[in-house]
């Protein structure tokens, strides 16, 4: 029930989250704009630390990319009623970090933390399956997870000008579903481990006592997660893959 009520929640809520995380940008990106007339830096030398630990909170968009199965086409032929599309939702992510300074210009970084995600796939014009508890209609299958997840990325830092400083992240996110899957073949059935491949961008802002970092990162799940079970959800896809936007508020 309480998944439940936080999904409604979230689903409500979701252009003044994405508006509240908007406006943090554009508010903390005007003391950078301001910091390029000090003379002076603040934390100097912090970007060349070896090791750092911070942490990050971050909102996600989510969405499956789906391809129908030989099944499906035959479907189709003989109800052309029938559809299956993915539907996009809003999450969450609460992440720890540590980075090691590989070089002047490079860091690793691990990124360990939680992720949120809800997604769906819509059916349309679905014929009765009495024996999987499936009646005739449309019916949405929300997927809302939690996962356990560890992105590893390599960052690739600009000079720093006065308190700010460009980068560029890429790299890698393994990740295991901890919680919120259903059971049964009434319900669309998913493997819990996926890959995925991430880049994205940032931008680092030092403060007197803290270094702050907006940045936005796409993530394409490359395992495919179908997992065949005998019902209309599964054997009308026979390769799903996950793609993630996420805007990330990171703090040193």
């Amino acid at each position: 029930m309480a998944l439940t009520y936080l999904r409604h929640q979230l689903h409500l809520q979701r252009y003044k989250i994405i508006g509240f995380f908007l406006l943090v940008l554009l508010v903390g990106n005007r003391p950078a704009q301001a910091q390029g007339k000090l003379k002076s830096e603040n934390l100097p030398g912090y970007e060349y630390k070896r090791l750092r630990w911070g942490f990050s909170l971050g909102v996600n968009t989510s969405w499956y990319q789906l391809e129908h199965s030989d099944r499906y086409v035959a479907e189709i032929k003989q109800n052309d009623s029938l559809s299956v599309n993915d539907k996009t939702g809003i999450g969450f992510n609460v992440n720890f970090i540590t980075t090691y300074r590989l070089s002047p210009n490079l860091v690793l970084r691990a990124q360990p933390g939680v992720g949120y995600h809800s997604r769906a796939i819509e059916y349309k014009g679905v014929a009765a399956e009495p024996e999987n508890n499936i009646a005739a209609g449309d019916h949405l299958q929300e997927v809302n997870t939690f996962s356990g997840e560890l992105p590893l990325l390599v960052k690739y830092e600009s000079k720093r000008r006065k308190n700010t400083q460009m980068y560029f992240v890429a790299g890698v996110k393994p990740s295991l579903v901890v919680g919120g899957q259903k059971k049964g073949n009434e319900y669309l059935q998913l493997k819990t481990m996926d890959f995925a491949i991430e880049y994205g961008v940032g931008l680092d802002m030092f403060y007197p006592f803290f270094k702050f970092a907006p940045e936005i990162r796409y993530s394409r799940g490359i395992g495919n997660l179908h997992k065949p079970a005998n019902s209309i959800f599964n054997n009308s896809i026979q390769q799903l893959n996950t793609n993630t936007v996420t805007l990330y508020l990171n703090f040193e």
